[in-house]
């Protein structure tokens, strides 16, 4: 399952989705009303994005309706999963659907304020399996709160800048597996598609090169979709189906680009 960052939309995800996708992973990508740009619902209401102010307390309570949201849809999953379909319609599913659903073996992801939503998830819904934060300040108290299952932290590359305290909290709390993997020469925004779409767009835009530094960093975009992907879908593989993954022992010569900066417990 995948969260957006905040105010973004279900769709932002398309580099690293269509490689689990194309792996024999289900992913399902989310829609936060209100938080998303536009939500449209079955009778064709549309919702529109209304949290204006983005403030750390606003942004708690976004981590933690989020959270719900992720929760809501995983038992709409489990829903279909037993045979039923949980749609405004109620159409058949359809064939092979459900039976393609293991529910035993979940993940979720996001980006920035979904990075946020994925701890928070983890923490209160036993059903997942797995989470991973793509340089995501942790908002809110489940956020920081930890649990016993694997959690990966992925951050835009800040060598120089002090570690984010709040996933020194998150540290200090986890009691299952977690690491901090850094991506050298990326930014906040080189973990969604406007790294491939913000340098096209640049001249329309009015981005100069200091702005695309900025915004998704110098590392190239082709080359940050490669490595990105390639560790997620480990990630995912080595906690999953329980594929030894040796990528997550340590750096390596093919991806020069990934610093370890600390696991635990």
């Amino acid at each position: 399952m995948y969260s957006p960052a905040f105010g973004g939309d279900r769709g932002f995800a398309t580099a690293q989705v269509e490689e689990l996708a194309s792996y024999g992973y289900i992913v399902v990508t989310v829609d936060h009303t209100h938080d998303a740009s536009e939500v449209e619902f079955p009778d064709g209401r549309v919702e529109t994005a209304t949290i204006g102010d983005a403030g750390d307390t606003v942004l708690a309570e976004a981590v933690a309706v989020r959270a719900a949201d992720v929760r809501f849809v995983l038992d709409e999953l489990a829903t279909i999963a037993a045979g039923a379909n949980p749609d405004a319609e109620h159409h058949r599913l359809p064939h092979g659907l459900a039976g393609a659903l293991d529910l035993t073996r979940v993940g979720v992801f996001g980006h920035s304020l979904g990075g946020a939503a994925a701890a928070a998830a983890i923490h209160t819904d036993p059903r997942i399996r797995a989470g991973l934060n793509m340089d995501g300040t942790l908002f809110g108290p489940d956020a920081v709160a930890g649990s016993d299952r694997p959690f990966l932290l992925l951050s835009s590359d800040h060598p120089t800048i002090p570690e984010d305290p709040t996933w020194d909290e998150l540290f200090a709390n986890q009691h299952g597996p977690i690491l901090e993997l850094r991506l050298d020469g990326s930014a906040h925004l080189s973990f969604n598609d406007g790294q491939l779409l913000f340098p096209q767009l640049a001249g329309v835009l009015g981005l100069g090169p200091a702005d695309l530094v900025r915004l998704v960093g110098t590392i190239n975009p082709q080359r940050s979709i490669a490595v990105q992907r390639r560790y997620l879908r480990a990630y995912f593989d080595h906690y999953l189906r329980r594929n030894h993954e040796p990528l997550l022992a340590g750096p390596s010569p093919r991806f020069p680009e990934i610093q370890f900066v600390r696991s635990g417990p």
